[in-house]
């Protein structure tokens, strides 16, 4: 009698670890990440709100006082990077890249060019081509005009006016 009851306390603790087991196996971890817009089907893509915050923050640092055109190509340049195999791959990656931002702070308002980045990764995604040629990875301002350059060093040959 008592080898019985051994068994059967046996086979419920088996079964009730295996329905434990299969249930934790079925169930996402609790910090996985829930599907974003632009992951679900039949949605439009929309772009990843931080990266939205780091590329304006960027053009508000860069650019405040230049005109939209500039502001737009301090924008594009980013991407132009992170689509170039000499850069980080990733928007993050392009903007906290050490001592390539000068005007860059996460304490820089992001409102005033959130739509105008919004629509520049946007229109990347999309494969279409900004205002920047490709390869004018660089730029320097003075607070009234940007530079796009090819060199990281200025030279005649190499800069352009949008």
């Amino acid at each position: 009698m008592n080898h019985n009851r051994i068994v059967r306390g046996l086979v419920w603790i088996l079964v009730v670890c295996l329905v434990v087991i299969c249930i934790i196996l079925a169930c996402p971890p609790a910090h996985a990440a829930m599907p974003r817009i632009q992951d679900c089907p039949g949605q439009p893509w929309e772009p990843d709100p931080a990266d939205v915050d780091l590329v304006s923050r960027t053009i508000w640092g860069e650019t405040r006082g230049c005109p939209s055109e500039e502001q737009e190509g301090v924008g594009w340049c980013i991407v132009l990077r992170k689509n170039s195999p000499q850069f980080p791959d990733t928007i993050r990656g392009v903007v906290l890249q050490p001592n390539q931002w000068q005007g860059y702070s996460p304490n820089n308002p992001a409102e005033p060019f959130r739509d105008m980045a919004r629509d520049i990764l946007i229109r990347d995604h999309n494969g279409e081509a900004g205002p920047l040629p490709e390869g004018f990875f660089w730029c320097s301002g003075d607070g009234k005009h940007q530079t796009f350059r090819t060199t990281w060093l200025i030279t005649a040959e190499t800069e352009y006016w949008p």
